[in-house]
């Protein structure tokens, strides 16, 4: 990057309208609409002009590794940055570069609070340079959101921008279904017809914070548009028919629980559901019997109360499976959701048509250049490459990386695991060390919580806002014990003072490992950032959801271990790493299964508009 730092010596003796006026110069000339590939000197100079532009603005300086990942950003790459590199500046290079072609810039990032400051901390710098900016706030309306869309970069959480599409694709839908011949006849009278006003630019360039959440870990779950009017309704009383009769039901004998915890109604299950289906009283059924009793199960079975979800002020609210965040704006679609209520002894909210529905790796592909940056790529990169056309490039650390792996520990039920995170943690706080202990779920959580005495432990689990960001910037206190589920406070910089370093730096305790080993991964970079001391042990037993659910023969094994303190195996080690590379080759197949069907649906959309 040294044509880079000696074009920022020459620009820092520049003033600020000659730093605007060398902005417009390259503007017009080293970026062409029309042009996929941007000069090699185009490209250094606009990263050498956003660098000083922030420079003066915040007084940082960007290291050479910033400048290496914002330069395979802007070439249309994944890349693989480590947590605590300073992503937000990072993201700034790409943002200004694709913003030169005055097409809009969208910086996804994966919640509210982290866009808005990502936006914040980098406003100053583009505005500097002549450029605009603005956040996607989820509750504009569609003026402002318009006004966001037509700055040159725009920031917003992911699934705004998703669903600002959706609504898009409505309007245009609601455009299109008019009379036959209606538009012509108004052209004939001289009239001028109006075409439907969208908020959204078409999608020219996306830079994905989280990259391997969102194009990853939640490309399988779609973005759905339910419409503000209510659906056909199915009577409340059949719902609880429907939850009584699944709570009848005898494991093994009327269904049974497959690998994966996949439920499955049996002969005799479904000979009792015709049965009661025949006794039942006629009410109205907006669906089948058949699916209020499968809903009913999964349900009562599939889904655990903190776990899959929280009920809060009366309402079922969606733990997310990947962070444990809570999502305010998900339902299950289906009458599931409503099965849930019921489940829960709350009264079924109304059941909506789902007007639209996108897969985030579908939408995420209709950017004409994509771009994102994560902490942990890890085996993924095969993903990146077939569904979204993306080489990743592996950035190096500005300091070398000082973290201890501990050796992992396994215990033969859930009550030893406690015990030993209790007692090593409180050994840790007593020497001055911070620890973070992180669960998959919000019952672990409480779970953990409730094994220390006192109440001097901080506990976050699942709402994602600034207090939350708050409270795991602040993890890196001298002594502090904090309890997370899995990625809660994910993006926000834990600050380990030099007291805590001195002790060892923040210790991170996985209570149980995730399906993925990337995102084990993505809780042990937590400890260690930018070449400060720090250490992680990954913890297992018998009821982790991970083992429980895909490996019942791992299960006996840890179940006769003997030890009360755990013990370390390196063939378990073995065991879960296997186990996590099949599921991973699962989930890529699953993926590229949902490729071909939604590319499939698409092309019958396409085929009926052109012949209705």
């Amino acid at each position: 990057m040294q044509d880079v730092r000696e074009r920022m010596v020459s620009l820092s003796k520049l003033t600020t309208n000659a730093l605007v006026g060398e902005t417009n110069a390259l503007q017009s000339d080293g970026f062409s609409f029309d042009s996929s590939v941007v000069k090699h000197a185009a490209i250094i100079d606009a990263i050498a002009l956003i660098s000083e532009a922030v420079r003066r603005v915040t007084g940082m300086t960007y290291y050479d590794v910033q400048l290496l990942a914002g330069y395979k950003l802007a070439q249309g790459t994944i890349a693989e940055v480590q947590t605590g590199e300073g992503k937000t500046l990072i993201t700034a290079i790409p943002a200004f570069l694709f913003a030169l072609h005055g097409r809009g810039v969208h910086v996804a990032t994966t919640n509210d609070y982290l866009s808005r400051r990502d936006y914040e901390t980098t406003r100053p710098a583009f505005r500097l340079l002549g450029l605009t900016t603005a956040h996607l706030d989820t509750d504009h309306e569609n003026d402002a959101k318009r006004d966001a869309y037509r700055c040159d970069v725009t920031y917003g959480p992911g699934y705004e921008f998703g669903f600002d599409y959706l609504r898009d694709q409505i309007q245009r839908r609601k455009s299109d279904a008019r009379h036959l011949g209606e538009r012509f006849t108004e052209q004939l009278r001289g009239q001028r017809f109006t075409t439907t006003q969208t908020v959204q630019r078409p999608c020219a360039f996306g830079i994905i914070d989280e990259a391997d959440s969102v194009l990853i870990d939640e490309a399988n779950t779609p973005l759905v548009l339910g419409g503000r009017e209510p659906g056909p309704q199915t009577d409340p009383e059949l719902y609880a028919i429907a939850d009584r009769f699944a709570d009848s039901l005898i494991e093994g004998e009327g269904y049974k629980i497959e690998s994966g915890g996949v439920i499955v109604v049996t002969e005799h299950g479904k000979t009792l559901a015709r049965k009661a289906f025949e006794s039942l009283p006629k009410r109205k059924l907006s669906r089948s019997w058949t699916v209020l009793v499968q809903n009913a199960l999964k349900a009562r079975i599939g889904l655990v109360r903190d776990v899959d979800y929280v009920v809060q002020a009366g309402e079922v609210m969606i733990v997310d499976a990947n962070t444990g965040r809570i999502h305010e704006e998900r339902r299950w679609q289906g009458g599931l959701h409503q099965a849930v209520e019921i489940a829960c002894g709350l009264t079924p909210s109304a059941d909506t048509l789902t007007e639209a529905r996108i897969t985030r790796q579908r939408y995420c592909q209709y950017y004409d250049r994509l771009c994102g940056l994560t902490g942990t790529v890890g085996d993924s990169s095969e993903d990146f490459r077939e569904f979204y056309s993306l080489d990743v490039s592996v950035i190096p650390t500005h300091r070398p990386c000082q973290r201890t792996t501990v050796p992992s520990k396994y215990f033969a039920n859930h009550e030893d695991k406690l015990r030993y995170i209790t007692t090593d943690a409180r050994t840790r706080q007593s020497n001055g060390q911070p620890v973070l202990i992180g669960t998959r779920s919000i019952l672990e959580s409480v779970a953990v919580a409730n094994h220390f005495s006192d109440s001097d432990i901080r506990v976050l689990n699942g709402v994602q806002d600034e207090a939350e960001a708050d409270i795991i910037a602040r993890a890196g206190d001298p002594g502090c014990i904090t309890i997370a589920t899995n990625m809660a406070g994910r993006g926000t910089d834990i600050a380990v003072g030099e007291q805590a370093t001195h002790a060892g730096g923040l210790h991170v305790i996985a209570t149980e490992h995730q399906d993925s080993s990337r995102v084990d991964r993505q809780l042990a970079g937590r400890a260690a950032r930018q070449g400060d001391p720090g250490s992680v042990q990954f913890l297992a037993c018998p009821d982790d959801k991970l083992i429980q659910d895909h490996d019942p023969k791992l299960a006996e094994r840890l179940s006769s271990i003997q030890s009360r303190a755990g013990v370390h195996d390196q063939a378990l080690d073995r065991a879960i790493s296997r186990l996590q590379h099949s599921l991973g080759n699962q989930r890529f197949q699953q993926r590229r299964q949902m490729v071909s069907r939604d590319a499939w649906l698409e092309n019958i959309q396409n085929t009926l508009a052109k012949t209705g």
